[in-house]
């Protein structure tokens, strides 16, 4: 599995070999061991480019999944996609809910995984709850594990409203 990490952010708290860390672990978990997956730390300027050009919506938001599904080619790895989040939107979010900022990346960074893994809350309120129970277990599994740590019975309690 390999996992590419391009931290364009500014801030100076984020734990890059943390995150990257942690997507490995949710490779694993998902049986991704063969995949590839890009994860781009960006501020919200940029990602309101990307947002606007990919999803018509002007404005920032914390993170995007763009999936990929290339074909597998013997003895290369799954190319599964990229995920953008916005650290400048990540840490305002954090702060709001008390949450460390690298906690809440990583808890952005499961949510932009299980869209990659072809899950979508917003097509409607069943596929929403679905996409709910895999970011649980994805949560668990990360705290059982000690990869996070919220300080909440339910990890899964944090996740906001997703745009």
């Amino acid at each position: 599995m390999t996992v590419l990490l391009n931290n364009q952010s500014t801030d100076q708290h984020v734990e890059t070999e943390q995150i990257r860390k942690t997507a490995e672990h949710l490779l694993k978990y998902t049986g991704q061991n063969d995949s590839e997956l890009s994860i781009l730390l960006t501020d919200d300027s940029r990602i309101t480019e990307l947002n606007n050009t990919y999803r018509q919506k002007d404005r920032s938001t914390n993170v995007l999944s763009f999936p990929l599904f290339e074909p597998e080619t013997p003895g290369m790895p799954v190319l599964l996609g990229d995920i953008v989040i916005s650290v400048e939107s990540a840490a305002r979010e954090a702060r709001l809910q008390g949450i460390d900022i690298n906690d809440y990346l990583n808890i952005l960074l499961v949510h932009g995984l299980v869209h990659i893994l072809g899950y979508d809350h917003e097509k409607g309120e069943r596929e929403t709850e679905e996409m709910a129970v895999q970011e649980k277990k994805l949560l668990e599994k990360l705290q059982q594990d000690k990869l996070i740590n919220l300080k909440v019975d339910n990890p899964a309690s944090v996740i906001g409203n997703w745009d």
